[in-house]
């Protein structure tokens, strides 16, 4: 089973600085350290429901004083039910077509960083597998502090060469039939075909303390998809047959994100807004807004909470039905190519496990943390529809638990 695109990102070993874009991740101990770690997300309502646990490891050992060497490992455990057409017949939420979901999919890296204290390049593989998915990624990535380390800089670049499994071409995507499973995939069978699809994606960011209470951090991304990026296995109904979805080849997008990072002496704590803005060449535009607190409780606690809210238009060849309002030769089942808003609320409680007068944790441990993490999701699509039925699935849920220990 496909998942969305999108970047898969452990934050290993760190001590996280929160500047509201995001993580700024640096090694919390020289020593070789491990974090371990798993997630749980849950979207569900009506017929349609989708479970998924994300179990991940990752290790990193010093080579010397410059070099460290990096492996990691996730997978992806998926199960539920997921719409098979969209815009069939439907009067009321049991009516909606739906197909059983199961897969898992694997991913294996491993990389190389040479550092001096105050700047590191890094080069990073992974491989990605699933029953329908082949995905090979190489990163090479650059950081350096100035000015006292009140400044930061980091670039970076990752190219994937991704397969997707897919059916035959047909004579016209408007006969292309959805794939019904996995069967026969990347096995030479005369009813499946590999696609290919190249990603290239770019980062930039610029992190700045201003005052020893204050800090910023601007960062600017930009992703580049050619090729096959549409889900084989939902259709959508445009007139007598349904259809595989169809989308264009190319996709070019672009997203600006500035964050501020406030610490309140008097609270102990640290007030962090966020704003997003994010564009693509499919005419979708998006912003979003994010304010976080993070408090300090004590003893090695602190505990952040935090509210987003995400807007976007729809694509530009979306139509919540293609019968009476087709957009062209192009079109989409993906609600997330709809106009759609969402909002979220989540938590997370850090606890950094205080070390004994000799620098250890239990004895024999350099440093060890616990991450436990929340979120809530609730979304809305105002302009898409299973027939006459509203989206039943709008609620999600996200838990997820990190172990990281320094040796």
């Amino acid at each position: 089973m496909q998942l969305s695109s999108g970047a898969r990102q452990f934050c290993a070993w760190a001590a996280c600085v929160g500047v509201a874009t995001g993580v700024i991740c640096e090694p919390a101990w020289a020593e070789p350290q491990v974090a371990a770690g798993a997630s749980l997300f849950h979207e569900g309502g009506g017929p349609l429901s989708m479970t998924v646990l994300t179990p991940e490891v990752a290790a990193e050992v010093p080579l010397g004083e410059s070099w460290v060497v990096s492996a990691d490992w996730d997978a992806d455990v998926v199960s539920g039910a997921s719409v098979a057409v969209v815009d069939a017949p439907a009067g009321d939420v049991d009516a909606i077509a739906s197909a059983s979901v199961s897969d898992v999919r694997h991913v294996l890296g491993g990389g190389l960083k040479l550092q001096d204290g105050q700047s590191s390049i890094g080069a990073h593989y992974h491989y990605g597998f699933e029953n329908d998915y082949r995905s090979h990624s190489i990163e090479v990535s650059a950081r350096t502090e100035l000015y006292d380390r009140n400044t930061s800089l980091e670039i970076s670049y990752a190219r994937s060469f991704d397969r997707v499994c897919d059916t035959p071409d047909a004579s016209e995507p408007v006969v292309k039939p959805r794939m019904d499973s996995s069967d026969g995939c990347f096995r030479d069978d005369v009813n499946r075909r590999e696609r290919a699809l190249a990603v290239h994606n770019f980062q930039a960011a610029y992190t700045q303390a201003w005052t020893p209470i204050l800090s910023s951090q601007l960062t600017l991304t930009a992703q580049l998809l050619h090729g096959f990026q549409a889900n084989p296995y939902r259709a959508v109904s445009v007139g007598r047959v349904a259809a595989q979805e169809h989308h264009p080849e190319d996709r070019a997008r672009y997203a600006a994100t500035l964050g501020l990072r406030l610490w309140i002496k008097p609270l102990s704590g640290a007030l962090q807004p966020q704003l997003r803005f994010y564009r693509d060449t499919w005419d979708v535009l998006s912003w979003t807004a994010e304010l976080a607190y993070e408090q300090s409780l004590g003893g090695g606690l602190r505990l952040r909470g935090r509210g987003r809210y995400y807007a976007q238009t729809g694509a530009v060849f979306y139509s919540d039905d293609y019968v009476l309002q087709p957009k062209g030769q192009y079109f989409t089942g993906d609600r997330e190519l709809s106009p759609m808003q969402s909002v979220m609320l989540g938590g997370q409680l850090v606890w950094t496990v205080p070390a004994d007068e000799q620098g250890e944790v239990l004895g024999f441990l350099g440093g060890l943390e616990l991450v436990l993490k929340g979120d809530l999701i609730k979304s809305t699509f105002d302009q898409f529809h299973y027939d006459r039925v509203a989206v039943p699935n709008d609620t999600a849920l996200l838990f997820a638990l990190t172990l990281l220990a320094g040796f």
